[in-house]
């Protein structure tokens, strides 16, 4: 299992809290992004804010307009996505699949993260250093009680790329996710079924 995973959950346990298992991700192909205007607005950066405080108010007010404008574009992209390795996720933004992406798309961190599975729940981590940044600052961007999740498969049947894990919620949707090190796609799976 993957140790640095494991680590970083750690620090995100509540006392008594136990983790079962925890493995690197990124979203799998086909996955798609959720439309911006589901989003909370991204928080500015300290540098940016004190950047920002320093500008005459006429170029100020254009920077924060153009920044609104590259939003609205990106939330005009298609709201489901498919690729040649097949559909990344079933079910609406409402669904329990569709929170998990919202919440994730929120942090508006890395594009790889941590999945970590407890005890009691399932949760989700994300590294929202600056990229100049070496040490990682992880969010936890996401949770799930463990009986909201169904089903964790790893490398299903006709799937591919390899270290393809595919969550599955008992409102019947699902997320595909990969593994950071394929390899470790089938402990974190059976770790977090064999506690189920």
């Amino acid at each position: 299992m993957n140790e640095e995973a494991r680590d970083q959950a750690h620090r995100f346990l509540r006392p008594d809290e136990r983790l079962i298992a925890a493995c690197g991700y990124a979203l799998a192909p086909g996955v798609p992004q959720p439309p911006e205007s589901l989003l909370a607005p991204p928080d500015p950066a300290d540098l940016g804010r004190r950047i920002e405080a320093r500008l005459p108010g006429a170029l100020r007010q254009l920077l924060t307009s153009r920044s609104h404008d590259t939003h609205r574009s990106r939330a005009a992209g298609p709201a489901v996505g498919g690729t040649a390795h097949g559909t990344g996720m079933e079910g609406g933004w409402e669904s329990s699949a569709g929170r998990l992406l919202i919440g994730r798309a929120g942090v508006r961190g890395s594009v790889t993260g941590v999945l970590a599975v407890t005890d009691r729940r399932w949760f989700g981590l994300s590294d929202v250093s600056p990229v100049w940044q070496n040490t990682p600052a992880l969010r936890q961007y996401w949770e799930a009680p463990r009986l909201e999740v169904a089903a964790l498969r790893a490398n299903p049947a006709g799937a591919h790329p390899k270290g393809r894990m595919d969550i599955e919620f008992t409102d019947g949707s699902w997320v595909a996710l990969l593994a950071s090190v394929p390899a470790h796609a089938p402990a974190f799976a059976a770790a977090a079924v064999r506690f189920h």
